[in-house]
């Protein structure tokens, strides 16, 4: 199985793509984000996402990640 994660901003648009996959036959969830403050908290939420935060906070704190200067980003 995939997941696959479209986000979508208006009525219309979430009209055709669930018409389209129920047309195919798919299973979807769909969840409204408005009832999030901001994309933290929506983050912060979502356990796989979180496990992943705090995967790579530990991996830097034993050394297994690589610190790059803000000023070196888009070098």
């Amino acid at each position: 199985m995939k997941t696959l994660t479209v986000n979508i901003e208006d009525t219309l648009s979430e009209k055709a793509v669930t018409a389209v996959l129920d047309a195919l036959k798919l299973e979807y969830d769909m969840e409204d984000d408005s009832k999030y403050k901001d994309e933290t908290e929506r983050i912060m939420t979502n356990s796989y996402l979180t496990e992943k935060l705090n995967q790579g906070r530990k991996d830097m704190e034993d050394g297994k990640g690589t610190k790059i200067a803000i000023d070196d980003l888009w070098k």
